[in-house]
C-alpha cells in the first residue's frame, strides 16, 4: 500500500483487485472509515449525490455495482500522486460488461485520498447519463422522470 512509498502503484493496484473481483482485497486496502461518492448526479442535483460511509457499507456498494457487471477494465489509465502523496488522482476509461454481456463504456476521474496505507476516501466522477442508458432495469424511474421533467 502507501507504505510503498509509491502511491501511484497502491492506486493501480486498487484498481487492478476492482478488475479481478477481489473483495477481500479490496477490504485490506479500505480504511475503517473510507467514504465513497459519487458527486456528478444525473439530476444535476448536488444533494442527489451517492455517498455511502464504512468498510462494510463500501464492500456492500461494490457487490450491488459488481452485480451488474460481467467484467471490469480500466484502460489507459494515468495516475498523478499530490506532492505530500496522500492523494491520487486516475484519469481513466471504463471497457466493461455489463452481466447480460452488452458493452458499458465510461470515462472515469477518481480521486483516492490514503492515511496509513489505507483508502480513507474515493470520489468517483463518470458520466451518469451513461449508466442510466446503460441499466435502464435499475435506473429506468429516475430516466422516467428526468423526461417528464425536460
Amino acid at each position: 500500500m502507501l507504505n510503498e512509498l509509491d502511491p501511484a502503484a497502491a492506486t493501480n493496484r486498487f484498481l487492478d483487485l476492482l478488475e479481478a473481483g477481489d473483495a477481500r482485497g479490496v477490504g485490506a486496502m479500505l480504511s475503517a472509515h473510507v467514504t465513497w461518492s459519487a458527486p456528478m448526479t444525473a439530476t444535476g442535483n448536488v444533494d442527489d449525490a451517492e455517498r455511502t460511509e464504512g468498510r462494510e457499507a463500501f464492500q456492500a456498494r461494490l457487490s450491488s455495482i459488481g452485480a451488474l457487471m460481467q467484467s471490469a477494465r480500466f484502460v489507459d489509465r494515468r495516475v498523478t500522486t499530490s506532492a505530500d502523496g496522500t492523494t491520487t488522482f486516475v484519469q481513466t476509461r471504463g471497457d466493461f460488461r455489463s452481466a447480460d454481456g452488452r458493452p458499458y463504456r465510461n470515462v472515469y476521474v477518481f480521486r483516492f485520498d490514503w492515511q496509513d496505507g489505507k483508502i480513507v476516501a474515493w470520489e468517483e466522477y463518470a458520466n451518469p447519463i451513461t449508466i442510466l442508458r446503460t441499466f435502464p432495469d435499475v435506473y429506468g424511474d429516475l430516466l422516467r422522470q428526468l423526461a417528464v421533467e425536460s
